[in-house]
């Protein structure tokens, strides 16, 4: 992983439009593109052992880190010490809670519902990263996240959904949101190659105890061809690659900067399940798109100087 310290103020101190912020927020945009393209397996995925799935993809995922990271001369280091508690925290919330709210949600919510809640985490990111750190949230930032996550539901849409739906849509919010805010204390030391194996890791034996316990006599839908594909898609792009690279942006330019890209998960969606045959995005989904990017503008506008203001102040 990268070992790049995470910011101590909402953003870094170089000006929109230069390699300081597009260095962050281009891995950050790549990540939950790739995120977003788990769309184009979902179809392979239906009637699957949901937590044996999970539990394979989390192990291919933290195999994949492991072994790119020694191809590319990257250093893995073993979480230790209070990153422990961050590593455990980010899977507990981010992969292990996440899934399993998602698995209750569908029972009980249309998927849009659930994708219109997860579509707020850049509001969510934009406040909560800043605050964990002691530091004010930029209005900047907020703003644009605002916009982005408008424009995430409305490339989402909306649906029906019982109270129990509604919990589990909330949940995601928060449980999402966890796996940044408990991962940017720990980038530091660990770096996105590290931090994303560990919590791929954890995962993995969480869910397949999960699975032997529940599942025990499905396990074998997960050796068919189609199954085996998505488990691979999924735990090479979607999780490995598209984690160390948000991991990356995360520790750049911190987790309320990168926080505005998460909207980039719901046209990638959209634009790859298009590909796969899929209805093409109507109008409002364009016009959601365009909010997207220009919620990203309103966020990495350029700063007016202000003599008397700091950086948490802006």
């Amino acid at each position: 992983m990268q070992t790049t310290p995470v910011p101590s103020s909402p953003l870094p101190r170089t000006a929109p439009g230069s390699p300081g912020i597009l260095w962050g927020l281009w891995p950050a945009l790549a990540g939950m593109a790739l995120l977003g393209s788990s769309v184009a397996v979902i179809g392979a995925t239906a009637g699957l052992p949901a937590f044996g799935l999970q539990s394979a993809r989390y192990a291919v995922a933290a195999l994949t880190v492991a072994a790119l990271a020694r191809l590319l001369g990257k250093r893995l280091v073993l979480p230790r010490g209070r990153d422990l508690l961050w590593v455990t925290g980010g899977a507990l919330s981010g992969l292990v809670g996440f899934n399993i709210a998602v698995v209750i949600g569908t029972a009980h919510a249309e998927p849009a519902v659930l994708g219109a809640a997860v579509a707020c985490i850049p509001i969510v990111l934009s406040v909560a990263g800043p605050l964990t750190r002691g530091k004010r949230p930029s209005r900047r930032l907020v703003a644009g996240a605002v916009v982005v996550s408008l424009g995430a539901v409305a490339v989402t849409g909306w649906g029906t959904a019982d109270a129990l739906g509604i919990l589990m849509a909330l949940s995601l919010i928060a449980l999402e949101a966890g796996l940044t805010l408990f991962g940017a204390p720990a980038l530091p030391r660990m770096g996105a190659w590290s931090y994303t194996a560990s919590t791929a890791a954890v995962a993995a034996l969480v869910f397949a105890v999960l699975s032997v316990a529940t599942e025990r006599a499905e396990l074998g839908l997960l050796l068919t061809p189609a199954s085996l594909g998505a488990v691979a898609y999924l735990g090479v792009v979607a999780t490995a690659l598209a984690f160390v690279l948000w991991f990356t942006g995360v520790g750049r330019i911190g987790a309320g900067g990168a926080g505005l890209a998460a909207g980039a998960a719901a046209p990638a969606a959209a634009l790859i399940g298009a590909l796969f045959g899929a209805p093409l995005p109507t109008a409002g989904t364009w016009l959601g798109m365009a909010a997207i990017g220009l919620g990203l503008a309103v966020g990495f506008a350029p700063l007016r100087r202000r003599t008397a203001a700091g950086p948490g102040r802006r």
